[in-house]
């Protein structure tokens, strides 16, 4: 993995660190699927869009992935600092099912409890991200 993407996800882990009880061996910004697309079609129209929700967690969300357990966390962006407010869910990362789609410019990743909750989410890859999106996908595919 390039230097720039290993030093991007050490911030990550630093930022989220603190707040889980277990190592965390990647971070990542996620938004829901899909909300990335509508934000610049209401951009475009003139609203402030990017909105769309595909479950209860924040729109952006902060995901960690542990040894064990796979956390989101409401966040807001600090220039290139994050400040994690609180955790929203957790989920055992043992009965994820995570699924993924790569198409050009985003990835876009489902994770389904064992229980059948589904969250549909979605990261940019552009801008030298590809390394960085890949790292985090493996980790949270374990």
């Amino acid at each position: 993995m390039a230097e720039k993407s290993e030093k991007q996800m050490a911030k990550m882990v630093d930022a989220v660190q603190p707040h889980c009880d277990e190592a965390i061996v990647a971070a990542m910004t996620c938004s829901h699927a899909g909300s990335m697309g509508s934000l610049l079609a209401s951009k475009l129209a003139g609203g402030i869009g990017g909105m769309a929700r595909t479950s209860g967690l924040p729109n952006p969300v902060f995901i960690a992935v542990g040894t064990d357990t796979i956390y989101a966390f409401d966040y807001r962006p600090r220039g290139f600092k994050f400040k994690i407010k609180k955790e929203v869910a957790r989920w055992p990362r043992a009965e994820m099912n995570i699924e993924v789609e790569e198409t050009g410019k985003m990835c876009y990743f489902t994770m389904t409890t064992s229980g059948g909750e589904s969250y549909a989410m979605e990261v940019p890859t552009v801008m030298s991200g590809k390394d960085l999106v890949a790292l985090f996908i493996a980790a949270l595919r374990g």
